[in-house]
């Protein structure tokens, strides 16, 4: 009787552990690690609407010119994206009077995040800080940069094209100040509009 007890009460231990294995597989299998995670990688081609103002005068008209970004950094969870961003504005063009090519830049650098406000959702809103970068390159003469404080609000959609590869439409709005000692302050504005390819390889 005692062996018959024994070997019983060893039956219901072995269902009750494979029966604890089969919950917890069920768990792992139940909450998958989201796509997003891990470091990622970001490039972008765009379209960007300068305008720019001194002191309190209003805004000149927008000028059209390409645009191109690059960005890296992690994703702490399924809702955020951090990193660093680099943005590039650039009109190229002679002038009339002196025959000579300028090249005129409007560049930013800074720490940007993406907040998916829904977890399976591929919506998100992007703001950021940083430095901005105005240049005028002078063709055999002497050129000028301006560097300031800047941000950027924006918004975009990130869709999934493969495993480790996303494409996302993006428009996102740029500020830039430059403060001169005895000038009034520079200010300049980008709307931007552009297309990214990031690649997040995970953890």
């Amino acid at each position: 009787m005692r062996f018959k007890v024994a070997g019983l009460v060893m039956v219901i231990a072995a269902f009750a552990a494979q029966d604890a294995v089969a919950q917890r597989r069920g768990l792992v299998d139940i909450s998958p690690d989201h796509y997003r995670h891990g470091f990622w990688l970001s490039g972008g081609l765009g379209w960007g609407q300068e305008a720019y103002k001194y002191g309190s005068d209003p805004y000149s008209e927008g000028l059209g010119k390409p645009t191109f970004s690059l960005a890296i950094g992690g994703t702490p969870d399924a809702h955020v994206r951090l990193g660093g961003e680099a943005t590039v504005w650039v009109n190229e063009f002679q002038d009339f009077d002196t025959g000579e090519n300028i090249t005129e830049t409007l560049s930013s650098v800074m720490l940007t995040a993406r907040v998916f406000p829904v977890r399976t959702s591929g919506f998100y809103l992007k703001g950021g800080a940083g430095l901005g970068v105005t240049t005028a390159d002078v063709e055999f003469g002497l050129g000028s940069s301006e560097t300031g404080f800047g941000t950027v609000l924006g918004a975009g959609y990130e869709l999934k094209l493969g495993r480790t590869l996303f494409i996302a439409p993006e428009m996102t709005w740029h500020r830039s100040t430059f403060e001169k000692r005895g000038d009034d302050t520079l200010h300049e504005r980008l709307v931007n509009f552009s297309v990214g390819i990031t690649w997040q390889p995970g953890r």
